[in-house]
């Protein structure tokens, strides 16, 4: 008999004799714990994406057996499924991602019932269609065709009644593998107040852009320099906005009527002078306009102990200051709701250059040598609840940092850079001289993380119109 054979089998001896002596001990109290784990959980009700460009992200906790992945997929489309994060099986088990790699031991294995995949390592994500479907694999990234219609699960390969212990979380983003197909034209458009009212939006038709009372407004907003020399300067943020802005208003581009885009640049992009753009010119909008609201500059909590206080800095920002002069994103959220009328929105921010602003995150970072992640993206994100026809697109997620840099055009960040490359035809995949947002999210997600080998990945929230186009 071989060493490596005689320490399996002495390992599997061991595990065997550890399990039947301390059973009877521990029986209540493992019973106890299991049965605080629910079968299934939702956090958020589950959405169809079929139709949109959106990318759902939902946190998979290890502890739980199946959790919601926030998406309800459909027979015959394919997804795009990708997980980062980590995540530890308890016992003798190893950390590990979402690949399970490094889990398994000589005492932490799941070749033996009942683990969900027996074939594949302790902490591979898994999934499953709908709460009777068969599991498979997932890993860190999946694309697959849905061969059933129903709600996605996701959980850790660990025994079924066995995730009392775990401890540790990934996150997971599902989104279409291709472009959705454009909806059918829709007519009989509900009232303003019908859709936003209390901040939800039925399942109804929007507004035709036929109409030949339709407008196109852009409210174009960059800070790379601020007042208060204690707030890291940015390089390309004006200069991006700026691009945006000559873009939008080219013949040749979107060809937006310059007296219906605000630029605000640097000095001009005050706290009061943003208000003034999204509370009161931005008034001027009908239901059936087009607006488009582009922020370049430092996004950030107010402080680490209430990352849900998020703010856009503007340039009269103070640092230690950052909740009195700060732009709340709240304020954001109040001007879709009750001033701009326009049932078609795109928000689109590069906010997220550091893991937090202002004197507060200061000591944070000295006292604990690091602060929690901005949660900036998830602020904006968060926006798109507000109603049906508003899409918002940030340059990362939570726990990235948006690049910029003279390598991309000249000097851009790289999320702008790709942007307008998209807009200038890049992202026409079918070759009809439109870019849409159908085409446009997923040249943006592809090249940004591409160009950034990972590290950065710009995320979709809403329900809108895929047909939708930014230029005229």
């Amino acid at each position: 008999m071989t060493s490596a054979h005689s320490l399996r089998l002495f390992a599997i001896v061991l595990l065997g004799g550890f399990v039947c002596g301390g059973a009877a001990l521990a029986q209540d109290a493992a019973q106890a714990e299991r049965n605080a784990v629910p079968e299934y959980v939702e956090a958020v009700p589950p959405r169809d994406i079929s139709g949109s460009g959106e990318e759902i992200s939902a946190v998979i906790p290890a502890r739980n057996e199946w959790t919601s992945a926030g998406v309800i997929v459909r027979k015959g489309v394919r997804y795009r499924l990708s997980a980062s994060g980590e995540w530890h099986m308890g016992g003798f088990c190893g950390r590990s991602g979402p690949s399970g790699l490094g889990s398994n031991s000589p005492l932490c294995f799941s070749f033996l019932p009942p683990f969900i995949l027996p074939e594949f390592q302790v902490g591979t994500l898994v999934g499953k269609i709908g709460r009777d479907g068969k599991p498979f694999q997932v890993g860190e990234s999946l694309e697959f065709e849905a061969d059933r219609d129903g709600t996605l699960f996701l959980r850790p390969n660990d025994g079924r009644g066995m995730t009392w212990d775990n401890t540790g979380q990934v996150t997971s983003k599902v989104s279409l593998a291709s472009p959705p197909p454009a909806p059918a034209p829709s007519s009989a458009p509900p009232s303003a107040a019908a859709v936003r009212q209390n901040g939800t939006a039925p399942a109804a038709p929007l507004p035709p852009l036929s109409s030949a009372s339709s407008q196109h407004w852009a409210v174009v907003i960059g800070v790379s320099d601020y007042a208060d020399s204690r707030i890291p300067a940015l390089r390309y943020a004006a200069k991006d906005a700026q691009a945006l802005h000559d873009w939008l208003v080219s013949p040749a581009g979107g060809r937006y009527a310059p007296a219906r885009v605000k630029l605000l640049l640097n000095r001009n992009a005050t706290t009061a002078a943003i208000k003034e753009a999204l509370y009161t010119w931005l008034r001027q909008t009908i239901e059936e306009d087009v607006v488009v609201i582009y922020f370049a500059g430092h996004g950030s909590p107010d402080s680490p102990d209430t990352p849900q206080n998020l703010y856009l800095l503007p340039h009269d920002t103070r640092y230690d200051a950052i909740a009195s002069t700060g732009f709340p994103m709240w304020d954001v959220e109040t001007a879709l709701k009750r001033f701009i009328k326009a049932r078609r929105v795109v928000v689109l921010a590069d906010a997220c250059h550091s893991g937090g602003v202002g004197a507060t995150f200061d000591v944070a970072r000295r006292a604990l040598g690091d602060v929690q992640p901005n949660r900036i993206s998830s602020g904006l994100q968060n926006l798109a609840t507000v109603g049906e026809g508003i899409a918002v697109i940030s340059a990362s997620d939570d726990r990235q940092l948006s690049a910029e840099s003279a390598k991309f055009g000249g000097g851009h960040g790289v999320f702008t850079h790709y942007l307008l490359e998209g807009l200038k035809g890049q992202a026409d995949y079918n070759k009809d001289s439109r870019v849409t947002l159908g085409e446009l999210i997923p040249y943006l997600s592809e090249h940004v993380r591409r160009e950034t080998l990972n590290a950065q990945s710009p995320t979709v929230a809403g329900r809108f119109d895929p047909a939708l186009t930014l230029g005229r």
